[in-house]
């Protein structure tokens, strides 16, 4: 019988070339989704579920590319790729065996297109469509369409506290009191210090005459909102127009403690000044009120005061 000698070099060619055949070559590309511009810089990290201990990270160079060899492209792998300014991606990829060349792309969205999307589909959301449409027709003169939108989006998103706001304020604004009232009680059932429903609950209130709900709501406006110069003014107002010059003072000094360049105020209180007999006090507040707001509607009656200082 004759034997056959077998060849230690022979013996190594079957599992080298199935080792070979394993092998599959990646080449990719990172690009800008909007613009589609290559972005250099960008990492790419590969892992694979399957090998726990496997991890290459690759930079695409300065046109966006990066190229790798995978030796056991029998398995899938999970790219991970991020860069600056981007929102990261992650996608699952089997190479190619046999010589071939996976070619792929990520296109990356910026952190600022990103956002923009969400943004938009906020505003697409049911009822904050509607209150959006509503608020581009009342800037367009257009109020009563722009109620019955406020109404279809308070109608699809109850608790769009804002859309009560605008429906009530509307209404108020309209005469229809009752409407504002119970618009802006759906508004505080929602935000219950929420200072402008609280505005709105006072002024349909005043119109009406009720008092009593006007003084609650107030007190509560003041305490959410302590630092708004009007809500002083107007109860300074109020004594004002009973002739009450000593509960009318602090008020205004009040109002004006809060906001220095408030006219309506600098102008009310150096008439009470006047009142009282202090001159100097008086003629320093109208001549402050002359230079800060010399188109005031009582402009001209501060500046005849002024001539018998």
């Amino acid at each position: 019988m004759r034997l056959v000698r077998f060849l230690p070099g022979a013996l190594m060619l079957v599992p080298t070339l199935l080792f070979a055949q394993a092998q599959g070559r990646i080449k990719g590309v990172v690009t800008d989704a909007g613009t589609g511009k290559r972005i250099a810089g960008a990492k790419v990290v590969l892992t694979c579920p399957e090998i726990s201990n496997f991890r290459r990270e690759l930079v695409t160079d300065e046109k966006g590319g990066f190229a790798t060899l995978i030796v056991d492209a029998t398995k899938q792998y999970l790219f991970h790729v991020e860069a600056q300014g981007y929102q990261p991606v992650e996608q699952m990829n089997k190479p190619l065996i046999g010589g071939q060349t996976l070619e792929l792309s990520f296109p990356l969205k910026s952190v600022q297109e990103v956002m923009s999307e969400a943004q938009q589909k906020i505003l697409d959301q049911p009822g904050i469509k509607e209150a959006r449409e509503a608020q581009e027709l009342l800037d367009d003169g257009k109020v009563e369409e722009a109620r019955a939108k406020f109404a279809q989006a308070v109608a699809l998103k109850p608790d769009l506290y804002v859309a009560w706001l605008m429906q009530g304020d509307i209404d108020q604004k309209a005469g229809k009191n009752d409407d504002a009232i119970m618009a802006a009680e759906k508004c505080l059932a929602i935000k219950p210090e929420f200072p402008q429903c609280l505005a709105l609950m006072m002024n349909a209130a005043q119109a009406k005459g009720d008092k009593a709900t006007y003084d609650k709501y107030a007190e509560r406006y003041k305490a959410a909102n302590p630092t708004d110069p009007t809500l002083y003014y107007n109860e300074a107002v109020g004594f004002l127009n009973k002739g009450d010059d000593a509960k009318a003072k602090p008020l205004l000094e009040k109002a004006l403690e809060a906001d220095p360049k408030y006219a309506d105020a600098m102008f009310q209180l150096g008439m009470v000044y006047f009142r009282m007999g202090d001159t100097a006090k008086a003629k320093e507040m109208l001549q402050n009120f002359l230079t800060m707001a010399p188109s005031h509607k009582e402009a001209p009656t501060a500046t005849e005061m002024l001539k018998y200082m």
